[in-house]
């Protein structure tokens, strides 16, 4: 089952919100997300969320995660994602919490900045096409993670 990328982004906050994930800044946010969906095609062989994507300067970027949480700016994120009937439902199901769990005891303690670094891996999805283009399933099943 393919979450929306804001329901996904509401685990990783509110795992945040826990304690399990140290200092959620946007950018971290962004890249958590982009290990998740990696390492789902690569486990599940389908997507976690249906959002793209975009190679940005700093790394892959969901642009509406960015455009609702931008207000953020380097700060850390602390209030969840809303709708137009309002806050998106953070629970997953118990297949896909363990595996979130995974993506953060693996990646979680890293900065935005270390994680950006690692998304620009020469070998990796992000740097198999120029800035601004979508990057696809496939780049993100054969690129490094």
């Amino acid at each position: 089952m393919a979450y929306s990328a804001m329901q996904i982004a509401n685990a990783f906050i509110q795992k945040a919100q826990e304690g399990k994930i140290p200092a959620l800044t946007p950018m971290k946010l962004q890249k958590l997300m982009f290990f998740a969906q990696s390492w789902y095609l690569r486990n599940q062989g389908c997507r976690l969320f249906n959002d793209e994507f975009v190679r940005w300067r700093y790394g892959p970027v969901i642009q509406s995660v960015y455009y609702e949480f931008a207000r953020n700016g380097g700060s850390v994120i602390s209030s969840l994602a809303k709708d137009a009937f309002g806050v998106i439902d953070p629970n997953l199901d118990n297949t896909d919490e363990i595996f979130l769990n995974r993506i953060i005891n693996t990646y979680g303690a890293f900065s935005g900045w270390q994680l950006s670094e690692m998304t620009h891996n020469e070998k990796g999805a992000w740097a198999m096409n120029s800035l601004g283009t979508v990057i696809t399933d496939k780049e993100m099943l054969n690129g490094i993670v």
